[in-house]
């Protein structure tokens, strides 16, 4: 349902990503810029690929999980695999960086150390690049060779045209990954992921069926460090996530389901005792960081130290994306709002809007975060202020009323806190975009500093990805346009799976929707349905685009 308002393939990769260069120091919750180490620095003292020694593996490849790249500034990008094996040593491997898929033209070649105590994961930053050039990697061990993948550094400077994808939200057992498939063969610069690699919870005996079989967990909701890494091979496993990984830098942030559904800080969704349930989240970003592209040392297992992951990527001057964190520090949803059931869906936990969700101090970034984005946007002479957002800013009354009913685990629980925000940043903006993951639908809208009231002026556009494979609630369908009709703040919505596409220049911001035919069906097509446009110094959507153009 849409309701508008008015060539290789796993080693193929295209396009870009940015982080902004600085040499501030990151503070609990205040990340700076991604310029912190990761876990090694190559020596690049030779061009003549090295040959390495290797255990026998208990597999036929090692490098089942594939190859990825993220966190690209202008001289450096990092460089991930995991090797899977069964031995408690370090192991030395061997990485390439060359300019050509062939390795013909090798500009690099050194040996780095996957420790047993990362599972053997490597995050190599690879330095001393040109700007906004391409660039292929491979890592070997062996007789084995991973795969190649592509990836590259982004302009120093200027305001060179960009384009990238986001989405967020891949449940396993919803869906096969036909958007990822999709995903690797467009021409990007970069990819954004908002969220939900994987899901914490035990096997559905209701996973969607697919051409190999149920998808379905491979075990019961998972709470240690071990289980949280066999959930990432798992999905890891899957070629066409692989195949986006190996095409292009990723930046990448998290939400609630890499921990636990819902989760604020140290409260558990089911009330578990915080200390314990820390320890659980501390697991839970070590295995995180084990699996991602991203240009940070390990966390730590203390619970009292925080892994700072809010961080700024710049695109030249032409656009600043700070990535956020809104899980880590937020305060708990309120619970002072008066429960409200849907018709014909029952209670999911919809409320009125409370004093606490009305509370400015009740926060959804918390403080050093907060001020850390103000800071950034107000040090900024980039054209476009973006954030990577995990849950809707637009508000969304479920109910018409006043209060409105709203959903507290989206910003409409911290109301106050948004208002503040939003106030902050359109004083120093004209160009805020937001990039939103998690409702497993996409939608369009302008942002208010209140979403309710149509009175204030427009400050910003929230364009929010719909899913890869997770589905949005068949039980909500039915209320759709009805809800839409008091919403006026949406423009466009579709529950549709998918991604979004942004091309954007100094002037323009144009993004576009595109769709799978079937997300239970890893060969399905992928169409066209709809592009917005956003005019530079002009809050809102300009214009509004809605095809229905058969895709591949």
């Amino acid at each position: 349902m849409t309701i508008n308002r008015r060539r290789f393939i796993s080693i193929s990769i295209a396009s870009v990503a940015a982080a902004c260069s600085s040499s501030d120091e990151a503070t609990p919750g205040d990340a700076g810029n991604a310029t912190t180490s990761t876990t090694s620095t190559p020596e690049t003292t030779t061009t003549s690929p090295p040959l390495i020694d290797a255990p026998t593996f208990s597999g036929p490849n090692p490098y089942q999980l594939g190859v990825a790249s993220g966190d690209p500034d202008d001289t450096s990008v990092v460089l991930w695999t995991r090797l899977l094996s069964d031995t408690s040593e370090d192991l030395d491997v061997a990485v390439d960086i060359a300019r050509d898929d062939a390795f013909s033209d090798l500009i690099s070649s050194s040996i780095v150390t996957a420790l047993a105590d990362d599972a053997h994961s490597l995050h190599v930053i690879a330095p001393d690049l040109e700007p906004d050039t391409w660039y292929f990697y491979r890592f070997r061990v062996g007789e084995h060779e991973s795969a190649v993948g592509r990836t590259r550094t982004v302009p120093a400077g200027g305001s060179a045209p960009v384009r990238f994808a986001y989405s967020s939200c891949q449940n396993w057992e919803q869906g096969a990954y036909a958007a990822h498939r999709h995903l690797a063969d467009e021409e990007l610069d970069f990819f954004v992921w908002l969220g939900d690699y994987i899901y914490e919870s035990g096997p559905n005996d209701q996973g969607v069926s697919t051409a190999a079989g149920p998808r379905l967990h491979d075990g019961p909701e998972i709470t240690d460090l071990d289980s949280y890494r066999r959930r990432y091979v798992q999905y890891k496993s899957d070629p066409w996530l692989q195949a986006n990984h190996a095409a292009r830098p990723w930046l990448v942030t998290w939400d609630d389901h890499e921990v636990d559904n819902n989760y604020a800080a140290s409260d558990s969704q089911d009330g578990d005792d915080p200390a314990l349930f820390d320890q659980r989240r501390r697991e839970a970003y070590k295995a995180w960081w084990e699996h991602q592209p991203v240009r940070f040392d390990p966390p730590s297992l203390d619970v009292n130290e925080p892994f700072v992951i809010n961080r700024t990527f710049c695109w030249g001057n032409l656009l600043d994306l700070h990535m956020l964190d809104g899980r880590q520090f937020r305060d708990d949803q309120p619970s002072d709002g008066e429960p409200v059931d849907l018709p014909g869906a029952g209670a999911l936990g919809v409320q009125t809007i409370g004093p606490t969700a009305s509370d400015p101090q009740h926060s959804m970034l918390g403080l050093d975060q907060r001020q850390w984005l103000i800071d950034q946007v107000t040090a900024s002479s980039a054209t476009w202020t973006t954030l990577g957002n995990q849950v809707y800013m637009h508000g969304l009354a479920a109910l018409p009323g006043d209060p409105p009913a709203i959903n507290p685990d989206s910003w409409d629980g911290y109301a106050g806190a948004r208002r503040a925000l939003l106030d902050a940043l359109s004083a120093q903006t004209d160009n805020l975009v937001v990039l939103t993951g998690d409702f497993h639908a996409a939608t369009v809208a302008e942002l208010r500093a209140d979403p309710f009231d149509t009175s204030l002026p427009v400050v910003g556009t929230e364009f929010m990805a719909p899913a890869i494979s997770s589905r949005f609630p068949q039980q909500l369908l039915g209320l759709a346009p009805i809800v839409l009709a008091f919403n006026p703040q949406i423009q466009h919505f579709d529950p549709t799976n998918g991604y979004m596409i942004c091309d954007v220049d100094d002037t323009t911001w144009t993004t576009t929707l595109r769709v799978v035919a079937d997300s239970g069906d890893e060969s399905s097509s992928i169409s066209t349905t709809a592009t917005f446009i956003v005019a530079a110094g002009t809050p809102g959507v300009a214009t509004a685009e809605v095809d229905d153009v058969e895709g591949s």
